[in-house]
């Protein structure tokens, strides 16, 4: 996700969650999003809207 524009707001939300521990997700992007679920499930769904990726994953 790290080529999405956040506000302020969201940069510093984003900061205290990745500070926490709450999130770990600074350099993620969508296929490596894609990629992960790939490899453990059979379907995998993914939608972005906004700023948030969605995704549903299932086993055959």
């Amino acid at each position: 996700m790290s080529a999405l524009r956040l506000n302020r707001f969201g940069r510093k939300l984003m900061a205290v969650y990745n500070r926490k521990g709450i999130f770990s997700n600074r350099t993620d992007d969508i296929s490596g999003l894609e990629q992960a679920l790939r490899h453990r499930f059979a379907q995998v769904d993914i939608a972005v809207h906004g700023k948030v990726a969605l995704f549903s994953a299932r086993l055959p």
